[in-house]
């Protein structure tokens, strides 16, 4: 008997769920139809799996309407129909931009609508156009889907390329280089440890000269600028007399109260 009761029991539970599910399906069903609501059409061409008719429209994460109809387009198999029943006061123009997004971790998808500019002009009904269309973006699962393929491919030619380097022919090659690289760095650093030493010879050189040498040049250049002047004043006496290469130099005449011995003296 007791099992008997919980049976029942558990399948009344289920029961109630079951009708309380359903009338909140109509009461969102109703609630859309009796509304004021304007319909727009999603053109998307990734999948849309997890979408499901009722499913919630977002405007940045505010809830504004929801999904009315999913469907093939018929002219391209690749291309998905969504139907949105959104509030009128929704600010929709042709820069708002609708994505498929995941509500956390359970899975379920819903259309996120965004990026409406103030300055951009209303979206219309364009002739051929059971609604106005609303442009789309890709989905992050989408692009990190395409993320990944593309870095697969790269990995798969940057593979091939490896294998093509490192192939047994050049691999000969590059130990070669490696070799002659090293025999040019052994030659580099003998070259290195001899002109080090010819720079501390010649330190030792330089040491020499100026503690030698230089003091004897120096007293040269002295001995050099005083024969300079002498020589320097012979031509000025040359020039203001050039008749004393016959005659001589003439004598100095002589002061107030000079003589000869006082002059030779003087001299």
């Amino acid at each position: 008997m007791e099992t008997k009761g919980y049976y029942a029991a558990v399948g009344f539970f289920v029961i109630v769920l079951s009708a309380i599910g359903i009338i909140i399906a109509l009461w969102l069903s109703v609630g859309i139809g009796s509304k004021p609501h304007t319909n727009y059409t999603l053109y998307m061409e990734e999948s849309v799996a997890g979408l499901s008719l009722s499913a919630p429209v977002k405007y940045n994460g505010v809830d504004v309407g929801a999904v009315k109809k999913i469907t093939i387009d018929p002219t391209d198999p690749e291309r998905v129909v969504i139907i949105i029943a959104i509030a009128p006061t929704t600010p929709i123009n042709t820069a708002t931009r609708a994505t498929l997004n995941m509500q956390g971790v359970t899975g379920i998808a819903y259309i996120e609508l965004s990026g409406s500019n103030p300055n951009a002009p209303p979206l219309t009904i364009q002739p051929g156009q059971q609604y106005p269309i609303i442009a789309t973006a890709p989905s992050l699962l989408f692009r990190m889907d395409v993320a990944i393929d593309r870095l697969s491919e790269n990995l798969k030619k940057v593979s091939a390329s490896v294998k093509t380097i490192f192939n047994k022919k050049n691999g000969l090659l590059l130990q070669d280089t490696l070799e002659n690289i090293d025999g040019a760095s052994r030659r580099l650093n003998a070259a290195m440890g001899s002109a080090q030493f010819t720079l501390q010879n010649s330190n030792v050189t330089l040491e020499t000269i100026n503690n030698e040498m230089l003091p004897q040049v120096m007293n040269l250049l002295n001995n050099v600028d005083g024969v300079t002047l002498r020589l320097d004043d012979f031509i000025q006496q040359l020039s203001d007399n050039p008749s004393m290469l016959i005659r001589g130099q003439a004598s100095t005449p002589l002061g107030p109260g000079e003589t000869r011995t006082t002059t030779q003296l003087r001299n």
